[in-house]
């Protein structure tokens, strides 16, 4: 049997996720606005009938102090996924959630409640997105004048992490017994505190939800830096990684593949997806045509605001024309650095042109014989498990196009399912136990 290819759909509870003014684009062809629940639940059927792993949101708890973020809607404003998740679940039955939950601004304890309610609410379908937040923007709207430095917020997060795995594994397996011929609803002796003390976090415990079907949310993290990838290492089950290339694709697998392996851990156990946004039509003329229409639409000012953002850098200050270089930035470097590795005279400008629209052209646009071709080749040539594919226009039809298209051409290569088996997000993705389904570190 074939390798099968995992695929997500990517979205913010925004707008526009991350192509800009595609909240607007094809104008003529939009039903619902994203304030609208019809909206998103549309998006969720047609990804469960596109047979996808997962419905993820990305997230961020800062914002519109820019005024071009503002006046193109730059992921901007952005409304909460968690109350959002649940109603999508009522309306699906396999199709996967991942929610994007801070180690920096929730307490532990708040969120690994909040996630093994969520689990429930599913019927194991949650994922968390394991994030330590970027932006001072971010850290300002929680009392902080600043977020710690970028290692201490993995430092913090790892014990973050001991702490949850802790609290999903406060009940013993046979604790909860459910006996009304007695009366006897759960065992005392098998419910236990936790009694953590660590450097930054103090929680006694127990949990006080039930264990869930899947005893933890499936966890995802998406750190490119050399300390975001030792903690994926060690923590996450699925990484959400970017590359401009099968030579960048590879060196990051078997870096991941070595750190795994350091930390005890099986490679196969820790799943890669790549970013993203093939545009599919019928033929390819028509899909470069649609694919100029859509750059055309979006100011370099509008790019350039988007990639601050996700930099926590201001980028105006520079000269768009000139080689970026090896210039370092505090938000997101491994980002910048997927584009400055591949071509070190990369300038701003064409840096801008190829992160507003999530690709720079070539075999990720045309027939829907082409996309599946270069996917395909992609993971063979570059390793890892799949693709989490953003829209590049009106979601709703940007998925129901690849559903149409090229969906039934990956499965005529049995490379991708036509049916859903397993009924859980993590049986799903690899069939593993996380680190959170045994019992943690003392």
């Amino acid at each position: 049997m074939k390798k099968q290819m995992h695929l997500t759909g990517f979205m913010i509870y925004c707008p526009a996720p991350h192509m800009i003014m595609s909240w607007v684009y094809p104008r003529e062809k939009i039903r619902h606005q994203w304030t609208e629940v019809e909206y998103w639940v549309e998006i969720a059927q047609t990804l469960e009938r596109g047979k996808f792993d997962l419905f993820f949101f990305a997230d961020g708890w800062g914002g519109g102090t820019n005024a071009a973020s503002v006046r193109y809607a730059i992921q901007f404003p952005n409304s909460d996924p968690l109350c959002l998740i649940p109603y999508l679940a009522a309306k699906t039955e396999k199709l996967g959630f991942g929610a994007t939950m801070s180690t920096t601004f929730y307490p532990p304890y708040m969120l690994a409640r909040k996630l093994a309610t969520l689990d429930h609410v599913t019927k194991g379908r949650i994922g968390w997105n394991i994030v330590s937040s970027i932006a001072k923007g971010e850290a300002r709207n929680f009392g902080m004048e600043d977020l710690p430095p970028h290692d201490e917020r993995y430092d913090r997060a790892d014990e973050y992490m001991e702490v949850c795995y802790q609290l999903w594994n406060s009940w013993d397996d046979d604790a909860l017994l459910m006996d009304m011929e007695n009366g006897i609803f759960a065992d005392p002796t098998k419910i236990h505190k936790i009694n953590f003390e660590g450097k930054w976090h103090k929680v006694q415990g127990p949990l006080t939800v039930i264990p869930s079907p899947q005893r933890s949310p499936y966890l995802f993290q998406a750190g490119q830096s050399d300390r975001g990838r030792e903690f994926a290492a060690k923590h996450a089950e699925c990484i959400f990684a970017a590359a401009t290339g099968t030579r960048q694709m590879r060196e990051f697998s078997d870096d991941i593949a070595a750190r795994c392996e350091r930390n005890g851990r099986n490679p196969e156990d820790l799943k890669i997806i790549w970013g993203a946004q093939p545009l599919v039509a019928e033929d390819e003329r028509e899909a470069q045509a649609r694919q100029r229409e859509i750059r055309e639409r979006i100011p370099l000012e509008a790019s350039l605001a988007l990639m601050s953002g996700h930099f926590n850098y201001d980028l105006n200050s520079l000269d768009i024309d000139k080689p970026v270089g090896d210039l370092k930035v505090p938000g997101t470097q491994g980002m910048l650095e997927a584009y400055t590795k591949s071509n070190p005279n990369i300038t701003l400008r064409e840096i801008a042109s190829s992160y507003l629209s999530g690709n720079d052209g070539g075999p990720m646009i045309g027939t829907a014989s082409q996309v599946a071709d270069h996917l395909i080749y992609l993971l063979e040539e570059g390793g890892g498990d799949g693709f989490q594919l953003t829209p590049s226009y009106y979601a709703p039809d940007y998925y129901a196009d690849l559903n149409r298209m090229l969906i039934p051409e990956l499965q005529k290569r049995g490379v991708y399912r036509t049916e859903y088996g397993e009924d859980t997000l993590r049986d799903r993705m690899n069939g593993r136990a996380s680190r959170a389904g045994m019992r943690a570190a003392e």
